[in-house]
């Protein structure tokens, strides 16, 4: 199995998510629970595994991004809607007919 080779920075970088409240709340049991780790390490240590995964089936790691991501979530794959005025009659037409 290759392994890729990671440049790690020792700087860490705060990051809030939100995660669906059974998954955290399974988080907090295994770190509780885990007494060589915290919730940093499991969510860090997944993570990294997952990446791992993506890359190896990528065949290997992903490109530098060409520009920041945009904050918020991606609004690709949703349909463009007619705008609401298409939908509304002249109520002066409606009369006359």
């Amino acid at each position: 199995m290759n392994r890729f080779v990671y440049m790690r920075s020792p700087k860490r970088q705060r990051m809030t998510v939100s995660l669906p409240t059974d998954l955290l709340e399974r988080i907090r049991d295994a770190a509780y629970w885990s007494s060589d780790t915290t919730m940093a390490g499991l969510i860090s240590s997944a993570l990294e595994n997952h990446l791992h995964n993506l890359e190896s089936r990528n065949g290997h790691p992903f490109s530098p991004r060409l520009q920041n991501l945009k904050p918020g979530r991606p609004r690709t794959g949703k349909t463009a809607e007619r705008p609401v005025s298409e939908d509304i009659q002249s109520v002066s037409s409606q009369i006359r007919a």
